[in-house]
């Protein structure tokens, strides 16, 4: 990144800006303020790129500028900008005239870090050709590469209110992002083939455009808006080396252009009998996208490399449609008495093309019965679309100066197309009570119930439990499961003295997923039935948190909160080993003659065939606490610590102890601490300089990443075509940081 130039730009600000205030002329009222300075950075990291994720912590200048002007007949601006030359520059203008119009113009970046000196075995990294001469078994002879990408977001508003109560509106901005991203890839047609990271380009580019004109009143309002959007993408592939195949070229497809456009309109009526507001919103969006389909698809090495795909068709072509409309009421039939009603809608029309792959040897989706026959199953894509309304109610009332009650009931109905659920029903009641009674003191309980019941597809899937398909039968999808949910949240206010506050809110929140159908399978403790299913089976979720500040702001102010959050979720599983693996018939999805009836979760568990439980926890814990004190009349200190830690693990039980199963102890375990201080010292009304220091210190530990290696197996081997080769993302990021800042703000 070049700063020196930028710099010297920027140290003119200290000139202009006064200057361009000045020319405003006589009819202008400004304030306004300029900041130069710089900051210093220590990274101690293997990979500092978790230390500048969303940020740009290089050596090098800071700036900022501030202006504010008002002027004759109800004119004014504001201007902002910050990080000048920086990954992290924003620079924002605003301003119009009093009931005549407004504007905005921005300009944003926002970087994304993922990681910094990883290794790779290709050369390309940031194009889309990836190559690598494999075998490459020692990382030491691989290239470096960087990972992350920038956001840069150019875009602004513009709105004509002359003319009120009707007013018009025009927004715009285009969004281009550039770099790379993680990415991998299997090397071959099955997960012991291995696989590969890869560094997958993004050239991204959406342009928005959006209108919108209405009419408001206080009784009445009305909008209608447009929208177009178009996201271009510069790499629709990108290809590798392959390792499995003997070097061959492979090919990964990603995103294809797109467009979108979205009609809304919504109005409302206010001052309505019982003193009420009547509103409404609907909408209509189509997405659309067209790409070619591949035809060959690397499948093996020399002449026959490269197999047919078989598309029954040569394109495809993305159309989904989705359709909502809102109505509400609210109101106050009496004293005291507040109520609402509502009715919601969406309608998800899923056109896009029906695409099926023909099978053949190699590339094919399992395994279909037709008749007595076992053969190999096409592979095709499925439409997605639903459904969807709910109508409720509520009503609170104050049956009391101070004591307010409510409560309410809503129902949902749901019907989509897929394969496992076809529609689902849920309802949902909750009750609360709300308390101002005393003059400092403000309370609130709330409990929430919920129930969802769905009608379940595949209890008769699968030609016997010899069939893979046949443990579809057991399998439960979280997000359409039938569940029963117990919330209750409570939040408490309480001033008891001047300059001293007190908060407390606490969430405890029980789901039970219950089973459908013949969803039953056996414990993996006792082996007796019970009410489980593979899936997610219960989740309990509890949070606390607190916060006290106290001290008078113009002498010393404190601020401290804690939070403790438990997140504890258990599912049952099934592992099955003895599957066929030749060619139809039989084939790879049907239970071998020595273990029949695999695929059934009831029957007696073997070494190979057994049930399974995990129960997984995640503990989060925050403590922070922050000062101001103005020590002397001229100068403020400000400080603060803040200590982030999460700790994971997951406890894994099986039918008969098979397979050995070790809990897994670090499961995505983190610890972030952070330490600033600064003071402001305002050494006349135009001069103030601020110095700081900030302290940050990360830790990161996980199973899946402890002892972390370049390459499986390890040391890597020049005689397997199986080895997989990884970047090294994720793996090394813990850090500690020193950042120290310096500014100069001039105000005028």
């Amino acid at each position: 990144m070049t700063r020196k130039p930028l710099s010297i730009l920027i140290a003119g600000l200290f000139v202009a800006a006064p200057a361009m205030a000045q020319d405003l002329g006589s009819q202008w009222a400004h304030q306004g303020s300029v900041t130069l300075g710089g900051i210093w950075a220590d990274i101690d990291a293997r990979d500092g790129s978790r230390a500048e994720k969303y940020r740009d912590l290089g050596d090098g200048v800071l700036s900022g500028i501030e202006l504010r002007s008002r002027g004759a007949g109800g004119m004014w601006f504001d201007m902002f900008g910050e990080n000048f030359g920086r990954d992290d520059m924003y620079f924002g203008l605003r301003g119009g005239q009093r009931d005549a119009f407004k504007y905005r113009l921005y300009y944003d970046w926002v970087p994304q870090n993922r990681l910094f000196e990883g290794r790779t075995p290709f050369s390309g990294s940031g194009g889309n050709e990836l190559r690598a001469t494999f075998p490459r078994p020692d990382p030491a002879a691989w290239e470096s590469v960087d990972i992350g990408y920038k956001r840069k977001d150019l875009g602004g508003f513009f709105e004509w209110q002359r003319t009120s109560p009707w007013y018009f509106r025009v927004d715009a901005n285009q969004v281009n992002t550039e770099g790379t991203k993680i990415g991998a890839s299997s090397n071959g047609t099955s997960p012991g083939n291995g696989f590969v990271d890869l560094a997958i380009p993004i050239d991204y580019k959406t342009t928005n455009a959006s209108f919108e004109a209405g009419y408001s009143t206080t009784k009445y309002q009305f909008a209608i808006s447009y929208m177009l959007s178009e996201f271009e993408n510069g790499n629709k592939t990108v290809t590798w080396s392959n390792p499995f195949w003997a070097n061959g070229i492979d090919t990964s497809h990603l995103a294809p252009d797109n467009d979108y456009q979205r009609l809304a309109i919504s109005g409302a009526i206010r001052q309505l009998p019982w003193n009420s507001t009547l509103s409404a919103r609907a909408t209509w969006d189509r997405l659309e996208s067209s790409t070619n389909l591949a035809t060959t698809a690397l499948n093996g090495t020399g002449a026959t490399a490269y197999g047919a795909t078989n598309p029954n068709v040569g394109t495809f072509d993305g159309e989904v449609e989705n359709t909502t409309f809102t109505l509400a009421w609210a109101g106050t039939p009496t004293k005291g008495v507040d109520t609402r009603a509502w009715y919601n809608y969406a309608k998800r029309d899923d056109q896009s093309t029906l695409v099926e792959y023909r099978p053949v040897s190699g590339l094919a989706c399992g395994n279909i019965t037709v008749g007595n026959v076992n053969t190999l199953g096409p592979c095709d894509n499925e439409h997605e679309g639903y459904t969807k309304w709910d109508v409720g109610a509520d009503v609170y009332w104050r049956v009391a100066p101070g004591h307010r009650v409510g409560g309410g009931i809503s129902y949902e109905s749901l019907e989509v197309e897929r394969p496992d659920y076809d529609e689902a029903e849920t309802t949902k009641f909750f009750a609360e009570y709300r308390n101002t009674m005393l003059p400092n003191v403000t309370g609130r309980i709330k409990y929430t119930y919920t129930d969802r019941d769905s009608n379940f597809l595949l209890s008769n899937a699968g030609v016997n439990a010899n069939d893979v398909l046949y443990m579809e039968r057991f399998i439960g999808r979280i997000d359409l499961q039938p569940l029963e949910r117990h919330e209750v949240k409570l939040i408490g206010d309480w001033s008891p003295a001047q300059h001293v506050d007190l908060a407390l809110e606490a969430i405890w929140k029980d789901t039970k997923y219950k089973r459908s159908g013949q969803q039953i399978v056996y414990s993996a403790q006792s082996g007796d039935p019970t009410d489980d299913f593979l899936g997610r089976t219960k989740d309990k979720r509890y949070e606390i948190y607190g916060s006290a500040s106290f001290g008078d702001p113009g002498k010393f102010r404190a601020t401290v909160f804690g939070d403790y959050e438990q997140v504890r979720y258990d599912s049952y599983h099934r592992n099955v080993s003895t599957v066929y693996t030749g060619t139809p018939p039989p084939s790879y999805g049907f239970c071998t003659v020595a273990a029949p009836n695999c695929f059934d979760p009831g029957i007696a568990p073997t070494t190979s065939n057994y049930n399974w439980s995990a129960r997984n926890e995640d503990e989060n814990w925050a403590f922070g606490v922050g000062v101001d004190w103005p020590a002397m009349a001229n100068l403020l200190i400000k400080a603060s610590y803040l200590y982030v830690k999460t700790d994971g693990s997951a406890d894994i039980v099986s039918q008969n102890n098979f397979g050995n199963p070790l809990p897994i102890v670090a499961y995505d375990d983190t610890k972030m601490q952070s330490f600033n201080i600064k003071g402001i010292w305002s050494y006349n009304r135009n001069w103030e300089f601020t110095l700081g220091y900030a302290y940050e210190k990360y830790e990161y530990s996980d199973d899946q990443y402890n002892g972390y290696q370049y390459t499986i197996p390890f040391p890597g081997v020049s005689n397997s075509t199986s080895q997989s080769y990884f970047n090294g993302f994720n793996a090394f990021t813990n850090y500690d940081a020193n950042i120290v800042y310096l500014l100069a703000k001039y105000r005028f």
